[in-house]
């Protein structure tokens, strides 16, 4: 299983927790932040450009969108 894919599935992990969140408790500022900044430790090694470490960084970058515009639909 390739890098890319733990990326994705962790992702839809994470926004699968963030929408139930949500529903539970309503958005909040910086939704969605804390799990996007432990996606960047977890699979982001600052030092390599290769093109599966920027893809990495669009994945998480995409998922960084997503929360900042997410508003329960």
């Amino acid at each position: 299983m390739s890098k890319i894919t733990n990326v994705k599935r962790a992702i839809e992990r994470r926004k699968e927790k963030l929408i139930k969140k949500a529903k539970e408790n309503g958005l909040y500022e910086n939704f969605g932040q804390d799990e996007v900044r432990e996606l960047e430790g977890r699979y982001i090694d600052s030092s390599s450009y290769t093109d599966e470490m920027n893809k990495i960084r669009d994945l998480i970058h995409e998922f960084d969108c997503w929360a900042m515009y997410y508003n329960g639909d």
